[in-house]
């Protein structure tokens, strides 16, 4: 019988950048995923962050001899939203900065990317041929930042624009399309 699995730290979420981060979306690389510039985000993302497939936009039209209402899927969507801790740096305490990990100092903001998720493997297993993974093509729109509220860490927001490529089902090193 198939066990359940706790859904801690089984988790493994990356941002490659660039319009061609990932050459094929249903079958990333390990090249492509430890590639310089790939950003590891899962100790820096707020679990309330949102990445997935979302409903499909449909029609709804029937012919006149149905009895029946009839709903059939046309384009599909996925949507996104990047809750991300602010890194802070103050190894000089004269002057505390952002550190080098901020979101603000890595992301380039209206430029193409790939949000990459793993689940299942503890979250720091390396990446290996065969793993399922999901991917997504987005451009990271303005971010929004919060302070001064008192109620958490200090944190931001970035929306994600889909660009028309995703997939939950993607193979590491498999065959792609």
């Amino acid at each position: 019988m198939p066990r359940r699995v706790v859904d801690l730290g089984r988790t493994r979420l990356l941002w490659v950048p660039g319009e061609n981060g990932i050459a094929d979306y249903l079958a990333p690389t390990t090249t492509e995923l430890g590639a310089v510039g790939v950003r590891d985000l899962t100790c820096m993302m707020v679990t309330t962050y949102e990445v997935r497939m979302d409903a499909s936009d449909t029609t709804n039209e029937r012919a006149v001899c149905e009895t029946n209402n009839v709903t059939t899927p046309t384009i599909g969507n996925y949507m996104g939203r990047m809750d991300l801790f602010r890194d802070w740096d103050e190894t000089d305490p004269m002057n505390p900065d952002w550190a080098t990990t901020d979101v603000l100092e890595w992301l380039d903001y209206l430029a193409a990317g790939w949000f990459v998720r793993r689940n299942g493997p503890a979250y720091d297993a390396a990446w290996a041929n065969g793993q399922k993974v999901e991917t997504y093509k987005f451009i990271a729109d303005n971010v929004q930042t919060s302070g001064g509220t008192g109620s958490g860490f200090m944190k931001a927001t970035v929306p994600l624009l889909p660009q028309g490529v995703a997939t939950p089902r993607a193979v590491i090193g498999g065959e792609g399309s």
